[in-house]
């Protein structure tokens, strides 16, 4: 929490809720534990970090996948999955059957089984699309879609957030957020 307060100061902030709002949340989500708890995952300071890290992502698995770095005239657009959308199986079927079998990390006898799984396909969709993906235990998950040239984007402009090489050494925000 110290971390989170270092990197982005007003985060907790935005995702906190009161008592009754979060239990009436969890209630209507079907969840009754009380040993569990809630917060807002809908803010702007959220999204930008989420999409960030979903791009960071989406450039590295392009790298693992292929060999070659994003072009400067490419794009990365992403889109984060909240923890009740992947505990609920709410991911779009597409998604996961574009990827195949998650993959998981291995050194020695290390693994990250259970807390971090990747994996890259052809976008169903749009197989001359490349779609990468990965979640971090039930928390989030996150998909990358990467095309050579920004005229390829799969998703119309402010439907996901797009990123460009560089852009993420700029200030971030939230790039779907409409005004």
């Amino acid at each position: 929490m110290k971390e989170a307060q270092r990197v982005a100061p007003d985060l907790l902030r935005e995702m906190w809720m009161p008592p009754q709002e979060m239990r009436q949340m969890m209630a209507n989500e079907g969840v009754f534990d009380q040993e569990l708890a809630a917060f807002r995952a809908d803010g702007p300071i959220l999204s930008a970090h989420m999409q960030a890290f979903a791009a960071k992502v989406g450039f590295a698995l392009h790298y693992e996948a292929t060999g070659s770095y994003v072009p400067l005239n490419g794009r990365v657009q992403v889109r984060w999955f909240t923890s009740a959308e992947v505990c609920r199986g709410r991911l779009p079927p597409s998604l996961l059957s574009s990827i195949g079998a998650p993959r998981t990390m291995q050194q020695g006898k290390i693994t990250s089984e259970g807390n971090f799984e990747y994996g890259w396909g052809s976008f169903t969709e749009k197989p001359d699309v490349p779609i990468y993906y990965a979640r971090v235990r039930e928390a989030f998950a996150v998909a990358a879609f990467v095309v050579m040239d920004e005229a390829s984007l799969p998703f119309p402009d402010g439907q996901l957030a797009t990123f460009a090489p560089g852009d993420l050494v700029m200030p971030l925000s939230d790039r779907i957020m409409v005004e």
